[in-house]
């Protein structure tokens, strides 16, 4: 059964590019160790203000491309450019500063960047950066669609990194034609979908482009021509201190943090 239903909204973010905010800060009860998605879909990069130096502590961010391509660098000398269906997972850790910038392309710029929390006990582990190449995501073939599995599994398939502490698994789906999917949300956990292209149906209850839905745990099946992101993982039930780009567990630790940034010393 579907929980609830959140309108994706469009929001200026970093320079002020223009991002569809699906969820984000007041909603992360619902959708915890999830804390943000956003989905952005350009059809002109051309000019783009991108993202600049900016910092992350206390989460991770999962930037995955669907069409054009983003240049990444960050504070402790990772560079490089993230292209079609690649990923990068970025753990903040104790601290990090980085930058992302559209490149120019004629395919515009498709993709999602995701927040996922970090339990109170790894918020100052050492920041780490995960890339993955396209071919290094498996891939579930059926005859009209198709299940990319970023994290966690699908039917028997792997994702390139591993969250099982946390329980996470992100799958993004698709079709080419209307199909029927077996879908599971595992009890113990707390899920959604998002759906960017088409609409269908889940369990009988219509869900179209540009919603989110949170689910109950249990079984369901998945009816349309659609692209979606389905995500589930072990609720933290932690205290959250959230201000821009910082997620601590304490208003002191936010404190802390921003009087080192200030200082220099982040």
């Amino acid at each position: 059964m579907i929980i609830k239903a959140y309108k994706a909204r469009q929001v200026h973010e970093g320079a002020g590019v223009i991002v569809n905010r699906v969820f984000g800060y007041g909603q992360e009860r619902d959708f915890d160790p999830f804390l943000m998605l956003d989905y952005f879909d350009q059809k002109d990069t051309s000019g783009s203000p991108g993202f600049p130096w900016h910092p992350h502590k206390g989460i991770e961010t999962i930037s995955y491309l669907l069409r054009g391509a983003i240049e990444h660098q960050d504070s402790i000398g990772n560079k490089g450019i993230i292209g079609p269906g690649e990923l990068q997972w970025m753990t903040a850790g104790r601290g990090i500063q980085h930058q992302e910038m559209p490149k120019e392309s004629p395919q515009g710029l498709e993709g999602f960047q995701f927040w996922l929390n970090l339990p109170q006990r790894d918020k100052l582990i050492d920041p780490t950066y995960q890339y993955m190449l396209e071919d290094s995501l498996q891939v579930y073939e059926a005859k009209d669609y198709r299940v990319k599995v970023i994290s966690g599994t699908y039917q028997g398939l792997q994702g390139p990194i591993n969250k099982d502490e946390l329980g996470v698994r992100m799958l993004h789906i698709s079709s080419d034609a209307p199909v029927e999917i077996d879908l599971t949300r595992s009890e113990g956990k707390k899920g959604f979908i998002f759906v960017f292209t088409g609409k269908g149906s889940l369990n009988d209850e219509a869900i179209e482009a540009g919603w989110a839905y949170t689910l109950e745990a249990g079984s369901y099946v998945l009816k349309g021509k659609i692209d979606l992101i389905f995500a589930e993982g072990k609720p933290l039930n932690e205290p959250i201190a959230w201000r821009g780009p910082i997620v601590m567990n304490t208003e002191e630790e936010l404190r802390e943090t921003f009087k080192d940034l200030e200082m220099g010393r982040f």
